[in-house]
């Protein structure tokens, strides 16, 4: 959004730095050594009497050094104002900016305490489930390990009995048959 250079303005504000620079000697022109009393309006800088009347400045419009300086001083305050207020605007956004920049970083802190303490609270919950779940899957498996224990255990019996049973009746088939007969 840059505004072409005014040459103008330019040219004022190098003459005004000139001035400012000359200010404790007079100012002299540097091709005839006189004083700087005209301001060539044409050229928009200041001239002698001799440069006045010189070819390079024929037919050209000057005024009086003070009368120009006031008339450029004029513009340059009449430039000078919205500029002005355009930097207290960007002072004023550049405050609400750090407001807002302000508001966001404790937002963030505010919202990342929340965030830990939902998921402290979630970490305990899924524990305190683990543990739940664990203690039930260990009933669970003695429960079942009981069951099974008690099988086992009637399972030996029955296979102990079933094994004297075969054993007796081997034994009979191996007896001679006259006692073989008595016993059957």
């Amino acid at each position: 959004m840059s505004e072409p250079p005014n040459l103008a303005l330019k040219n004022l504000c190098e003459s005004f730095l000139q001035e400012r620079d000359q200010s404790s000697s007079p100012a002299l022109c540097s091709l005839h050594s006189e004083k700087l009393r005209l301001f060539c309006v044409d050229h928009q800088q200041p001239v002698c009497l001799v440069c006045r009347d010189s070819e390079k400045h024929t037919d050209h419009r000057f005024r009086p050094i003070d009368e120009a300086a006031q008339q450029h001083k004029k513009q340059l305050q009449e430039t000078l104002e919205p500029l002005k207020k355009k930097l207290q605007s960007f002072e004023r956004v550049k405050v609400e900016f750090e407001k807002i920049a302000e508001h966001i970083k404790v937002q963030a802190g505010l919202t990342e305490t929340q965030i830990k303490g939902q998921f402290k609270k979630l970490h305990q919950f899924l524990e305190g489930e683990e543990e739940a779940r664990m203690a039930a899957l260990r009933e669970e498996e003695e429960q079942k390990s009981r069951m099974m224990k008690e099988k086992i255990e009637d399972l030996s019996r029955d296979i102990s009995c079933l094994s004297d049973t075969i054993r007796t009746t081997e034994d009979e088939l191996r007896a001679e048959d006259f006692s073989f007969l008595l016993n059957y």
